[in-house]
């Protein structure tokens, strides 16, 4: 099923009109507050984790989140209030293996973005190579909400997208980390880990899961998003406080192997946070403010080939 979403449907979530000017904005669906974030992003800043949802393209069977329409051009007005140009669209756990939805965005935005799609071990070289032509540049593996692939296809799956130039991007519970460390040391394409990997969100896991993530960057073929600190943090809203101690070590050690996301339109969470201020908690990390265009610009330009 192929969806044009330029002519989607409507947004069911409420709008509010700020009547003010300037600094606010209309609400955006998905996303709480009004404001612009403080910090000024650098030019062609890429949101390297996004995601679209059309209530016309069924859920997959057994999908664990089926949020409501969610279509680019309300991302378009985050994009605006944030500032940022680029951005990078990952096939949601939702639609399990049907990338229709996401290729259908990608083929309309193909300058400015770049998409992640999920695929699993029966996937052959000719769909490969038609979603690498749309623009996508890596799959997912996503264990948290899981269905679609396990990590038994990664030894297919690894070799046959390393000749594409592709990554694999994980999202994993911090068990998971624990136990598939050594597996993913042992691929030969680049890793991608989401979300933080999860640091912070069991504290008796914390410190395993802190020695795992070291031992997998150290490899120097690891990458760690900065996205969704929610799912991170045993804070729910700014400051989160555990991730921030981690952030400053992190950014002194790896700050070519970091980028940023926003994890919008926050398919997880009920309560939906308000994007400005993320942004603003993560720039306001004194390594992150010094390495701003490395996080927002040129790592994800190395990574997602813009």
């Amino acid at each position: 099923m192929s969806i044009n979403l330029r002519k989607a449907g409507a947004q069911t979530a409420n709008t509010k009109k700020e009547q003010s000017s300037g600094e606010h904005f209309d609400m955006i669906p998905f996303s709480a507050g009004d404001s612009r974030p403080t910090v000024a992003l650098p030019e062609d800043a890429c949101d390297c984790h996004m995601h679209v949802f059309d209530d016309r393209l069924p859920p997959v069977a057994g999908a664990l989140l089926t949020p409501p329409t969610a279509t680019i051009d309300d991302y378009r007005k985050l994009q605006a209030r944030l500032g940022c140009s680029r951005h990078v669209l990952v096939q949601p756990s939702t639609y399990g293996t049907d990338n229709s939805l996401m290729v259908s965005v990608l083929r309309d935005n193909r300058t400015m973005t770049r998409g992640v799609a999920v695929v699993n071990d029966r996937v052959t070289d000719v769909e490969l190579l038609a979603l690498a032509d749309a623009g996508v540049v890596g799959i997912r593996f996503n264990q948290v909400q899981a269905g679609a692939t396990s990590l038994d296809m990664l030894h297919t799956l690894a070799p046959r997208i390393d000749k594409l130039g592709w990554h694999i991007q994980l999202h994993l519970t911090g068990q998971q980390l624990i136990e598939s460390a050594q597996l993913l040391l042992a691929l030969d394409v680049p890793v991608v880990l989401d979300h933080y990997a999860r640091l912070h969100l069991f504290p008796r896991l914390a410190s395993e899961v802190t020695e795992s993530l070291l031992r997998l960057m150290d490899s120097g073929r690891v990458w760690l998003k900065l996205s969704a600190p929610y799912l991170s943090s045993q804070g729910q809203h700014p400051p989160y406080t555990d991730l921030g101690k981690a952030l400053e070590f992190l950014t002194h050690r790896f700050p070519e192997r970091l980028v940023w996301g926003s994890d919008w339109p926050h398919a997880t969470e009920q309560k939906k946070p308000d994007d400005a201020k993320m942004l603003d908690w993560l720039a306001g990390q004194t390594s992150i403010s010094m390495l701003k265009k490395s996080v927002f610009v040129d790592n994800a330009a190395s990574l997602y080939g813009f």
